[in-house]
């Protein structure tokens, strides 16, 4: 049984290797440039970062999208908590977006961009029928794609907005 899981793994491992390494590079290229990361939320919202960064690096690109999302949510949640807003501590990720606007922690932009996750997440994380708009499946056909390079695109989405999340509420570095 050892033998085989062993054997698994180095497969896993000389065929994917380059791939993992290529998206490791994407996420370096990508990272903020933070001198100090705050991780509002705690342990929980470090390791939806941590994991959705890893997930990606995997290609796990669903898991990647949904961490994202979440750690997003909890950032924004953890900062109104802070703030005293005892009322947002249940609330959804759009009411928590949506206040965040109206009470200029985030820019218009910044909003779209979250948005945006949200929107990719919606359709995996809840049920749509067959030939939904939304539906991988149906976007691949559409655009003549891969299911797979939809998603992973998707996840670069959603990591992206993470690395503006964090950036938005971290010390940058300065150059000298």
């Amino acid at each position: 049984m050892t033998r085989s899981a062993e054997g698994w793994l180095d497969n896993e491992d000389k065929q994917c290797r380059d791939d993992r390494l290529n998206r490791l590079k994407w996420i370096t290229e990508e990272y903020p440039n933070i001198e100090i990361s705050l991780f509002h939320g705690g342990l929980k919202s470090h390791y939806l970062f941590e994991e959705a960064r890893y997930c990606f690096v995997y290609g796990q690109y669903i898991a990647s999208t949904m961490l994202s999302l979440s750690y997003i949510e909890n950032t924004l949640a953890s900062v109104f908590y802070a703030s005293g807003r005892n009322d947002l501590q249940r609330a959804r990720v759009v009411d928590l977006l949506e206040e965040a606007k109206d009470e200029g922690l985030i820019s218009e932009s910044e909003f779209t961009v979250f948005s945006k996750v949200r929107k990719i997440r919606n359709p995996i994380t809840h049920f749509r029928k067959p030939g939904d708009k939304k539906n991988i499946e149906y976007r691949a056909v559409k655009n003549d794609r891969h299911p797979y390079e939809l998603l992973e695109e998707d996840a670069k989405t959603a990591l992206k907005a993470t690395f503006r999340m964090m950036a938005k509420f971290s010390i940058s570095k300065h150059e000298d």
